[in-house]
């Protein structure tokens, strides 16, 4: 697929060239689209090595095409140099421990989590909780305690917490709330930070105690996935319902700031040396950059079809998106159309954003 450079840029209401003219340098702008290439089907999350200079992608395959994949990319120049086959549990969500290279995906379909080791790409372990219903969804890895955290969303949402050390299942964290998706920790409070669609809340989980402590308004409609910043106190909060990114005191719940991002805002990360929040906006196709201090949306950029998941490179500044195919929409009933529908050639890439 053909490069694409400074797609759909757009900073504040002033052009590019009116920015130039009043004397900022490219310092001081928003990232750009560096390229945006294909990588396998059915893509969802992805994770960044920065010690192995590479990008692992979730590809749960399509109904053409069964099975997974994780694919490993080059940093830089996002072909594909490796993959791992998972055809027998196709993984939906990815986390990484950079310091014992081992990759965790959850694999929604199978109830499971696996543990691979990065130097051998060999599944090293597969973990479940032992329960009938199961939703894994997001996987958050603590590499300072060495211990694993996923949510699911299925019968009851609960937290699973795996010992990173034997990669065993260690314990559940039940009654987090409802509708538990997207997983933040403040290490230092030893606090797990999770947000809950089905009431639009934060629930905050005591992990001296393993319990739901408190919860608090997320500010916003549907929040999915959030991102905590110790040094700040501060959690960026990402609603698909309301479009929007809210701003909370995390050891408060007090809104500080509501920030519109586009479409369906589903994925966010934040890059603590460049004062820059992303958010993956699945319904507009685009990804806002925002800035961390004023809170100026700097950039609208588009990458695909349904931007997913988002990560920085905190070494080099890069950040790497998802983006899921458009599916082809059928009428209940109607039998399927003799000729398969042309690929979305905009969807299941992965794009690199550079500074």
């Amino acid at each position: 697929m053909a490069e694409k450079s400074n797609i759909g840029v757009k900073v504040g209401v002033l052009t590019l060239g009116a920015l130039l003219s009043l004397g900022f340098s490219s310092e001081t702008m928003a990232q750009k689209v560096s390229k945006s290439e294909r990588v396998g089907q059915g893509l969802f999350e992805l994770a960044v090595s920065e010690k192995g200079n590479a990008v692992y992608v979730a590809a749960a395959g399509s109904r053409t095409v069964p099975g997974g994949k994780i694919y490993k990319l080059d940093a830089k120049t996002l072909a594909v140099t490796d993959s791992i086959d998972l055809k027998d549990a196709p993984p939906y969500g990815v986390g990484i421990n950079d310091k014992t290279q081992t990759l965790y995906t959850s694999n929604t379909r199978n109830k499971s989590v696996h543990a691979i080791d990065l130097k051998t790409n060999k599944v090293i372990a597969t973990i479940s909780n032992g329960k009938e219903k199961s939703h894994t969804r997001e996987v958050f890895v603590d590499e300072v305690n060495n211990k694993v955290y996923v949510s699911d969303v299925g019968e009851g949402s609960s937290v699973w917490v795996i010992d990173g050390k034997t990669n065993k299942f260690s314990h559940l964290i039940e009654d987090t709330g409802k509708s538990t998706t997207g997983i933040a920790i403040d290490k230092k409070n030893q606090l797990l930070y999770v947000t809950n669609m089905g009431t639009n809340e934060i629930g905050v989980i005591d992990l001296k105690t393993n319990k739901l402590s408190k919860s608090f308004a997320s500010g916003g409609k549907q929040p999915v996935n959030l991102i905590f910043d110790e040094k700040s106190d501060r959690l960026f909060v990402a609603h698909q319902g309301s479009s929007d990114v809210v701003v909370l005191k995390g050891s408060t719940g007090e809104i500080l700031k509501t920030i519109a991002a586009g479409e369906g805002a589903l994925g966010i990360n934040f890059d603590p040396a460049k004062k820059r929040i992303y958010t993956a906006n699945r319904r507009s196709g685009t990804v806002s950059v925002i800035d961390s201090e004023t809170y100026e949306l700097l950039a609208t950029l588009e990458t695909g079809s349904h931007p997913n998941t988002i990560v920085i490179n905190k070494a080099t500044g890069a950040a790497y998106v998802t983006n899921k195919a458009k599916m082809a929409r059928r009428v209940q009933g109607e039998p399927a159309p003799a000729t398969p529908p042309a690929p979305d050639l905009n969807g299941d890439t992965v794009s690199l954003i550079l500074p």
